[in-house]
Order: C-alpha cells, then structure tokens, then sequence
C-alpha cells in the first residue's frame, strides 16, 4: 500500500513557533542554537515531526531548505526509543553542503558524510526499514536513489517511526518545507 501523508495527522517531536501544515507540505522556521547531535533523542532540541511507528516500510519525503549559517540542517528520521535513534540529512558546513548519516544506540554514535558542493537547494530522501534492518536512501529529482547507509537497529519485529526534523546549530534560522510525503508497506 503506498499511501501519501497527511501532515496534520503526523506527532510533533518538537513544534516552532514558526510553521504552516497544508494538505500537501510543512513549512517550518527553525530557531538558532538548535540541535539534533545528543545521544539521547529526549535531550535534543530540533524541531520535527513523526508516523506513528511501524514495522517494513519505506518512508520518503523531499525537503527544500534555504540555508543561512554553519550548522543548519534538515533529513529524515527513524527513531525506535531514546537511546536507539538514526537520522538521513542535509548540512551546511560552511562553503559547501554534506549529505550525512548519524546512528546513535545504548549511549555511542557515528556519522558519515559526503560532501556534495553548494548549489542545490532541495534533495529527496527515503528510509526502508524492515526486520530490524535499515536503508538510508537519496536522490536529486525523486526517481533515482543512491545508497547513503545499510546498518541494523534492533530486534527483528520492533516497530520504529519514521519522521523529518529541522534545526540550527548556530546563530542562525532558515525555513525548510517538507513535501511528497509517502509511506509504503514492504
């Protein structure tokens, strides 16, 4: 079933001061010194939204961002508890952007990432989850996906929730829409 999403029916993790939810797209302003780089998913102050969570999925959603400053960034997520968390994204790092993968579990975490110039302004991403196994995805014009991470995160059958978040690390804000929004059944 490939089902599109609803941006009113979806939780906060975080809500701004600053959004709008249409049928279709979320457009959010995020706030400075804002952040999603904590090992523990309670202790991060980004704003963001997710499904209720679920087991074999695909999630995929386009996010068009204006960066500002250093530090500013937008991706997807799955969260399966506070301690076990991932997140697929986009950032600035100053003269250039990097496309990055966190996966934090029981208190560690690691990250890659690639840089990929300054020039585009939206990116696709997508997040297959199913029998505990992930896969983070990517692509410029939502047809074509490239591989950004395989990793496994938890038991087989434990049910994750797949979402979008936006944040500031610096002293700086930018506005950030989400849309295409759409979950399969695998």
């Amino acid at each position: 079933m490939n089902r599109e999403i609803d941006p009113s029916q979806l939780t906060w993790i975080r809500q701004p001061a600053m959004y709008v939810l249409e049928p279709d797209r979320i457009v959010l302003e995020t706030e400075p010194y804002t952040s999603f780089h904590s090992l523990s998913f309670d202790n991060t102050n980004a704003f963001g939204l997710t499904l209720p969570p679920a087991n074999n999925f695909s999630f995929t959603a386009r996010v068009d961002y204006r960066f500002r400053g250093v530090e500013d960034e937008c991706g997807i997520l799955l969260r399966l508890d506070n301690t076990h968390w991932a997140k697929a994204g986009i950032e600035c790092r100053g003269s250039s952007l990097d496309l990055s993968c966190t996966v934090y579990a029981d208190g560690y975490g690691d990250r890659s990432c690639r840089e990929i110039g300054d020039g585009i302004r939206w990116m696709y991403f997508r997040v297959l989850y199913w029998n505990g196994n992930v896969r983070f995805q990517y692509s410029f014009n939502g047809e074509r996906y490239t591989d950004m991470r395989w990793f496994h995160f938890g038991p087989g059958e434990t049910p994750v929730s797949a979402g979008m978040y936006a944040c500031s690390g610096a002293d700086s804000s930018f506005d950030c829409t989400f849309s295409r929004m759409n979950i399969v059944e695998l």
